[in-house]
């Protein structure tokens, strides 16, 4: 299994991470099998989608309409247990509605996507440095 770290620099943002996940797949040593790309963070998602700047703003913009960011959440209070704020309950929604992974079959070495699909970290509370894993499964 391997780690990836990305920073991200807005505060909603995808970010492609397609040839980040093809050198890892590459250093398995793995031909045929399954790649499973997972995100560690709860206000972080993981997508495949079309490689277009518009189509990236665009999911980032619906994101935002369909959960926004105001003060009825119940998630934002003070946590005495680590002293902390948690006014973020829209990103760990927004990111349960996308998900935490996805996998992709790989076969002859390569990781198999259609001609116009991406690999995306999603960001939902940025900016912040972020991992990933990706784990190949196979021969």
């Amino acid at each position: 299994m391997e780690r990836i770290f990305v920073k991200s620099q807005k505060a909603t943002e995808l970010i492609r991470i397609t040839d980040q996940v093809k050198r890892a797949v590459e250093m398995s040593g793995l031909k045929n099998g399954i790649i499973n790309v997972f995100t560690l963070h709860t206000t972080t998602a993981i997508t495949i989608n079309e490689n277009d700047p518009s189509l990236e703003e665009d999911i980032a913009r619906f994101m935002l309409n369909v959960v926004p960011e105001d003060d009825s959440y119940g998630h934002h209070r003070f946590y005495r247990r680590d002293g902390r704020m948690a006014v973020n309950a829209y990103s760990h929604i927004r990111a349960s509605l996308l998900g935490a992974n996805v996998t992709l079959p790989l076969q002859d070495g390569k990781v198999v996507l259609g001609a116009r699909q991406n690999i995306y970290l999603v960001e939902l509370d940025g900016p912040q440095v972020r991992g990933l894993t990706v784990q190949v499964l196979g021969e």
